[in-house]
């Protein structure tokens, strides 16, 4: 399993329609394509939001990410995330 820790700094006043985001769309769509989200973890006095989603990835994290974005249920999304992170910092790991 291939695991990454995504870090966002979310726009101000916007952390309450990014968690329904994701909580909502982004989990579920993730968990349908073979994903694993362990949590999320949010300060709202500073804006960040980190979570760790993992794959097995049999042919490379950049593959499931391709067809995580490239997949029909994105185009329902009520807003894509973008709309509410300014930053992203992301670090693939993997379990010791």
């Amino acid at each position: 399993m291939i695991w990454q820790v995504r870090t966002y700094k979310i726009r101000p006043g916007h952390m309450d329609d990014f968690l329904a985001l994701w909580k909502n769309w982004v989990v579920p769509t993730r968990e349908d394509l073979g994903y694993v989200v362990r949590g999320g973890w949010y300060d709202a006095d500073d804006d960040v939001f980190v979570w760790i989603v993992g794959h097995e990835a049999p042919d490379g994290w950049e593959a499931a990410e391709a067809a995580y974005y490239a997949h029909p249920r994105r185009d329902e999304f009520p807003h894509q995330p973008r709309e509410f992170v300014a930053d992203v910092q992301t670090r693939l790991m993997r379990e010791a």
